[in-house]
């Protein structure tokens, strides 16, 4: 049953907080310079995590004048070196990067209204962002085979490819084509149609699931 993703409907659904008032929350100015970041930890790739966060702030490095909001990663194995990476990178950089543990759902989708891109390896970027109508950066492989609107562009986790997709999307022609881009997770009624589905579907007839010995 494909009826849409709850965090898509969650856009047009929560009272988004103005400019002035998300940027009074964070501290930090928002704007067509600044970029949305959040990486997490790939634990089935051939790479260590720090090896990925040292590439993508390395990239980062290649463009001096762009403001960076980190969201901070997730608990899996290796978060910590992420995590540790992204707040030297701050310390580093006081006047253009600033880090949250998290934004929460209103926030992080506040804050989506009023930057040029969303980076990295998180699934809001494939899944909500499109509905923004803004860039997202994929990086690497974590959300490989996903299906993902034309404003996505992906490239592998290595300095060289996260420096030259992020010229990519900030392109202005790229920038056109997410303009007018449909998000292929956005459907009306979703929440609606989840209620909808579940209480009509025959759940007792569902059989157990089965197990087999290898």
């Amino acid at each position: 049953f494909n009826v849409g993703a709850i965090g898509v409907e969650n856009i047009k659904e929560i009272p988004l907080m103005s400019k002035e008032e998300i940027e009074d929350f964070l501290d930090f100015s928002l704007g067509k310079d600044t970029v949305m970041a959040t990486y997490h930890p790939v634990t089935l790739g051939n790479r260590t995590p720090k090896e990925e966060i040292d590439d993508f702030l390395n990239a980062m490095n290649a463009f001096p004048n762009l403001r960076i909001l980190f969201t901070m990663p997730n608990s899996d194995q290796g978060g910590d070196d992420i995590r540790t990476a992204i707040e030297k990178y701050c310390q580093k950089n006081p006047e253009r990067c600033k880090c949250f543990v998290s934004l929460g759902m209103r926030k992080y989708l506040s804050v989506m209204q009023f930057v040029a891109a969303v980076i990295g390896n998180s699934s809001s970027g494939i899944i909500e962002v499109p509905s923004a109508h803004i860039p997202t950066l994929n990086i690497g492989d974590r959300q490989k085979g996903r299906t993902r609107g034309i404003s996505v562009y992906d490239v592998p986790s290595d300095t060289d490819s996260i420096v030259n997709g992020m010229r990519h999307i900030l392109s202005p022609e790229f920038k056109k084509i997410c303009l007018m881009s449909v998000n292929p997770y956005e459907m009306s009624n979703t929440a609606t149609n989840i209620f909808e589905t579940i209480s009509k579907y025959p759940i007792g007839s569902l059989g157990q699931k089965n197990f087999y010995d290898l």
